[in-house]
């Protein structure tokens, strides 16, 4: 019996479908027109030119056509792209993401739009870079660590409600002290900051480990709010009806506002903050996301 049942799995496998042991149903659909159990999902469903149609997109499990249980997504290069956890069709559980080199880029419990929870950041390496909590509500609370590439701890702070609160320290890349700041709702209390007579690096290890410049905006399928995109002054940049950037750019290039980042099932799961035209952190995930 068991021969029998590897050699029906040898023959499943190889007729290029995706089988299921929990269920023994694979891309089934029922008398009512809905999709049950494992499906494998490829290019030419992602109608997506760019994603070769013979090439896997996604995999996971399907229960009355609702997303069920852990659905990865992948490169077109084949590398995991995602792994995110399903309830009733909408995240909501563990999930990594991936860089396109596969190594780990974030993971943490991604609930609706937003991480809650434990959440952690690598460097393209897979190394860690920040350690975070966030609340219920998607922001950050209770202690934040930010690490060196070289493992060591380059800034510690507390956070209340998405703000600073007490001391946040910082230290260079040989775990040396270099200051201290203290916050009260957010707001710096300069009297209290203490610099230690150690090598100072040019910029605050926070600012220097996650600043980047804002790209230049160069994509037709963004639509403004306004006559034609010139890249000069105030805008309000739309993509597949969702903001996707919003604040003051010049020369097409984002000098103080926001950019959200969607995933592929377009839940917005990031926004990143620009001052000057650099990236300094992530904002708070509003409940609309086109507000």
């Amino acid at each position: 019996m068991k021969k029998f049942t590897l050699i029906l799995f040898l023959i499943v496998f190889g007729s290029g479908l995706a089988f299921s042991a929990a269920t023994d149903t694979t891309e089934q659909i029922d008398a009512a027109g809905k999709r049950q159990g494992w499906w494998i999902l490829y290019g030419r469903d992602k109608k997506d030119p760019t994603f070769p149609n013979d090439n896997k997109w996604q995999e996971g499990r399907y229960k009355d056509s609702q997303k069920i249980g852990v659905w990865i997504e992948y490169f077109a290069t084949g590398l995991k792209r995602s792994e995110l956890t399903f309830v009733n069709n909408r995240p909501n559980g563990h999930a990594v993401m991936y860089n396109d080199n596969g190594k780990k880029s974030e993971e943490g419990t991604w609930v609706g739009t937003r991480w809650v929870g434990d959440y952690k950041l690598f460097y393209d390496d897979g190394t860690p870079r920040q350690d975070f909590n966030y609340s219920q509500l998607g922001q950050r609370e209770g202690t934040q660590t930010y690490v060196h590439p070289n493992g060591k701890v380059a800034i510690t702070v507390d956070m209340k409600g998405g703000k600073e609160q007490g001391w946040k320290k910082e230290y260079d890349e040989n775990g040396n002290l270099i200051r201290e700041t203290f916050f009260a709702d957010g707001v710096i209390d300069p009297a209290q900051t203490k610099t230690y007579d150690t090598p100072t690096p040019e910029k605050a290890p926070e600012e220097k480990e996650i600043k980047g410049v804002a790209k230049v905006v160069d994509d037709p399928n963004f639509k403004p709010n306004k006559g034609t995109f010139n890249g000069e002054g105030d805008w309000i940049l739309y993509k597949n009806g969702q903001i996707t950037m919003k604040g003051n750019f010049h020369s097409k290039r984002l000098v103080n506002g926001e950019e959200r980042i969607y995933d592929n099932n377009g839940l917005l799961r990031q926004i990143k903050l620009y001052k000057e035209g650099k990236y300094v952190g992530d904002g708070p995930l509003p409940n609309d996301a086109n507000k």
